[in-house]
């Protein structure tokens, strides 16, 4: 079978054998997997022993025993599994579990055949329903990865949050945002994402009417939260004052290649401001997100992805960091 395998930051189509499957394993014949910005990032930091793709979804081809999946059904998967008896899973913090982070799927999504451990079978898989397309579910991750963030800074009804970079996690944000009744406020470089951002909320492309903003739609509080989705570590340091008095700055990307900043600690202790960060989803999370695309509540067609074959990987890639697209789509054929 055909996948997409990395080497050293570049990524190739090889030929490898369809993966062998075990009890209460599956092999899933993969529809489609989403390019994200994990998969980018590892390849531009020639990350060893990189695993590429992870929002995939497909139908079962062969389904061993034991398995709670049968040969012909739809099935979202996500990458890793949680021990769930850990002192990190007893504290809710399950991506923090050393199975988590062990735990992947073989070869990785972009290919052809996907052999599913039966701990992923178990717990981070979901039969897709009647009338819900393999492109939609394939967005249960990334939308799982916004909703443990969106709950981890506590955003609720009347919040006024910040979103900087509106990338497809800053629009998926935005649209969660929306759905929970808070206020968004964006901030990209790229006149496009302002635009499409107008959807959930206001954007604009200067950072002094960013803060502007914040203070106007907070009746002069400055913002409850401000996430960032991308950006640099000196407008981090600059947000500080937009926030208003226990306000949360949020890390919701990496940083890449000089992640470190000055920040001043007086003014996060005297204001009790909270640096939180989100890396990714518990499988409450995952549910919870799958549940709200099933129910056709979260749409992530408007991301308006854009699809490609295996066979133009490397076009895929370049669509994103040239902001061609929102979302990459990869599948087989």
């Amino acid at each position: 079978m055909k996948a997409i395998l990395a080497r050293d930051g570049h990524a190739a189509l090889a030929e490898v054998p369809v993966p062998a499957i075990g009890d209460g394993e599956f092999l899933l014949a993969v529809e489609v997997c989403g390019l994200c910005g994990t998969d980018v990032m590892k390849l531009d930091t020639k990350a060893k022993g990189a695993i590429l793709g992870h929002e995939l979804c497909g139908i079962v081809e062969k389904a061993g025993p034991g398995s709670p999946f049968l040969p012909g059904e739809r099935v979202v998967v996500s990458h890793h599994v949680p021990c769930l008896s850990c002192h990190y899973c007893r504290k809710g913090q399950e991506s923090m579990c050393r199975q988590f982070k062990g735990t992947n799927i073989e070869p990785g999504g972009f290919a052809e055949f996907v052999r599913i451990p039966a701990l992923h079978a178990k717990h981070a898989s979901f039969k897709v329903p009647e009338g819900l397309g393999a492109i939609s579910a394939s967005q249960t991750e990334p939308l799982a990865c916004v909703l443990r963030n969106v709950k981890r800074i506590g955003a609720a009804k009347g919040d006024v949050i910040g979103i900087i970079g509106l990338g497809a996690i800053g629009q998926m944000t935005g649209q969660l945002l929306k759905i929970f009744g808070a206020t968004a406020v964006g901030l990209d470089l790229d006149a496009e994402r302002v635009k499409k951002f107008s959807r959930w909320g206001t954007a604009t492309m200067n950072a002094d009417d960013f803060a502007r903003l914040g203070k106007e739609q907070s009746d002069g509080r400055g913002f409850d939260a401000i996430i960032f989705s991308a950006g640099t570590p000196a407008l981090v340091a600059r947000c500080v004052s937009w926030l208003r008095d226990g306000g949360i700055l949020n890390v919701f990307a990496s940083f890449h290649p000089d992640p470190f900043m000055k920040l001043d600690l007086n003014a996060i202790y005297h204001r009790e401001l909270s640096v939180l960060s989100s890396y990714s989803p518990a499988l409450v999370d995952l549910k919870e997100a799958f549940d709200l695309i099933a129910s056709k509540t979260f749409n992530p067609l408007l991301l308006a992805p854009m699809t490609f074959p295996f066979s133009s990987f490397n076009d895929a890639v370049k669509a994103v960091k040239s902001r061609q697209t929102l979302k990459s789509i990869l599948v087989p054929r």
